[in-house]
């Protein structure tokens, strides 16, 4: 299968941060087979894409959400974080495999609408392998990249016992998913990962150990809420006598090259230090953190450091949406007023974060998170002359990163595969998907209260 896009605006995001203006983009059997600022010969394309007027980047990378949560949307956010976090836990008392598959594909559905290719589900209300394979296959049927982390809580106190596994239990399920999923691990469609849920709130400092091990012994990648709020310094202070979450992870051994440190935002400067000593990347949540009160994530300050840092939604009942187009905006956003320097993060290094720095944090940069040849053929195109909140049109990345929503998502294609064309999903019922999320979703809070 060879397609060809003519004509469009192409942000490579490779190394040079190049932009073909114009630019053709070949894809055979998924593959990108050449990358020209030069007209291509289109004659025997079985599909031509036109991108006149429009933009071709990267699919977006949304590196940290929770789908469950799309049926909870909007229920809990009048609560404080303590709180809220007690009743999300409380979720795994009545979380079915039907609604983690459903809630899924909603949200797959919502983050292909908004320009993403790969989702990271950090999943920690899991019971066995029931609900994480249900969330799986309800990625997978929607066409995403998909990337699972089946992390561990052993820690009680806000999370309920019914959620609560043994470091040994936790390690023995993961392992046990990895080998349900072994035939399908190796073409990068799917990923697996595991991690120890929220050191120091609902994961022991003995299970930091054990899942960073079990990840270093299998290849994997760690994935774990750090420092996300005041009131987790608090607590590892209050268990351990120790100040600072990553101070204290670096004391167990518990970070290396292969730790995603989702939200980080209270963190110190010499914190910093740590990550970037020990090649720890940063997944920033801004719309989440700032939903939920959190705080500001001193992200200016990571890069300059140079840690790889990516973005994510987070789930939707801490933002109420997949909205990868705000996340973005906002990334920018906040570190200028943080900074009070209007240069704090430029669009273009917001625009990064989304696609090649969140392939790195995840490692696969490999296959996507750049346009360039041999990379799998992960794709976003975005129309800017959809409407008036795009026009008028002077700057590429300005534009992308403060202008675009997902109205103006054009195509999706991942691994070559077109999922969204002309603004539509392609072979989707999307009523029928919307109609039955709503009702599962009107039943899960009926049982929770």
């Amino acid at each position: 299968m060879r397609s060809t896009i003519e004509n469009a605006t192409v942000l490579t995001m490779n190394a040079g941060g190049e932009v073909l203006d114009p630019g053709w983009i070949e894809i055979t059997d998924g593959v990108l087979t050449a990358v020209s600022s030069r007209p291509l010969d289109v004659a025997n394309s079985d599909r031509r894409i036109d991108g006149t007027d429009k933009v071709v980047l990267p699919g977006i990378v949304n590196a940290h959400t929770h789908l469950f949560q799309t049926l909870i949307r909007g229920v809990y956010e009048h609560l404080p974080f303590t709180e809220w976090l007690r009743c999300i836990y409380n979720c795994g008392r009545a979380l079915t495999a039907e609604d983690c598959e459903l809630s899924a594909r909603l949200g797959a559905l919502e983050a292909l609408r908004s320009g993403v290719t790969t989702v990271v589900d950090h999943h920690f209300l899991n019971r066995g392998l029931e609900l994480p394979t249900a969330t799986i296959a309800g990625m997978q049927a929607m066409g995403v990249r998909t990337l699972l982390a089946r992390t561990i809580m052993d820690l009680g106190g806000l999370a309920p016992p019914e959620t609560l596994e043994t470091p040994e239990q936790g390690l023995r399920s993961t392992e046990a998913l990895l080998h349900a999923y072994q035939d399908h691990l190796g073409d990068g469609m799917l990923t697996l990962m595991t991690g120890p849920n929220t050191p120091g709130v609902s994961a022991s400092a003995e299970l930091a150990v054990a899942t960073k091990r079990f990840a270093d012994e299998h290849g994997l990648r760690v994935s774990a809420h750090i420092a996300e709020s005041a009131s987790v310094l608090t607590m590892v202070e209050e268990r351990y006598q120790r100040s600072g979450v990553v101070r204290w992870l670096d004391e167990l051994g518990a970070l290396g090259p292969n730790v995603i440190a989702a939200h980080s935002v209270h963190i110190s400067s010499d914190e910093i230090a740590i990550m970037a000593r020990r090649g720890v990347s940063v997944c920033h949540n801004p719309v989440s953190n700032l939903f939920l009160g959190d705080g500001f994530a001193p992200v200016a300050e990571m890069l300059a450091a140079d840690v790889t840092v990516a973005l994510g939604t987070d789930g939707a009942a801490s933002n109420n949406s997949q909205d990868m187009f705000e996340v973005i905006k906002m990334a920018g956003l906040v570190q200028r007023a943080r900074k009070q320097d209007p240069h704090a993060i430029t669009p273009m290094q917001a625009l990064r974060m989304a696609t090649i720095g969140g392939a790195r944090a995840l490692g696969i940069d490999h296959l996507v998170g750049s346009i360039e040849l041999s990379k799998r053929a992960d794709l976003t195109m975005v129309d800017l002359y959809r409407g008036p909140h795009t026009i008028a049109f002077h700057n590429v990345a300005s534009q992308l990163v403060h202008c675009a929503r997902p109205s103006n998502v054009d195509v999706v294609m991942v691994d070559g595969r077109v999922l969204l064309e002309a603004g539509r999903m392609v072979d989707l019922d999307e009523a029928e998907l919307l109609a039955t999320a709503q009702a599962a979703g009107r039943r899960l809070v009926e049982r929770l209260n």
